[in-house]
């Protein structure tokens, strides 16, 4: 493995961009520059939380369309993935659908993952 001063961040910052220009796999990139994957992986990780970036992306939820079969009164509960739980018993199926259609429109869903 190569030999690297662990402080030396510009020489990491290069090193990752080249990667990143070059069109490899982190795996290949690594073995052509003696490299072990999990320091490069590392100190690709402590310089976006140096810049204050998150170093994981939050996953956007798949909605799929639903038919309503009937329109008689329900139990439901629905749970988006930022926590926000809806929970109806005995309402019309309008009356959900317009529920859901409003908290999901929300400026706070759009804002984040809900």
């Amino acid at each position: 493995m190569a030999k690297v001063n662990s402080g030396d961040w510009r020489w990491w910052q290069e090193l990752i961009q080249r990667q990143q220009a070059s069109g490899q796999s982190i795996e290949k990139f690594c073995v052509q520059e003696k490299l072990s994957q999990a320091t490069f992986y590392a100190r690709k990780r402590r310089l976006r939380e140096s810049k204050g970036e998150s170093t994981r992306t939050p996953a956007r939820p798949t909605l799929v369309p639903v038919q309503i079969v009937n329109d008689r009164p329900a139990n439901l509960e629905v749970q988006w993935p930022n926590g926000i739980l809806l929970r109806i018993q005995g309402c019309e199926a309008r009356m959900v659908k317009a529920v859901v259609a409003t908290i999901s429109a929300s400026s706070k869903c759009r804002e984040q993952p809900c």
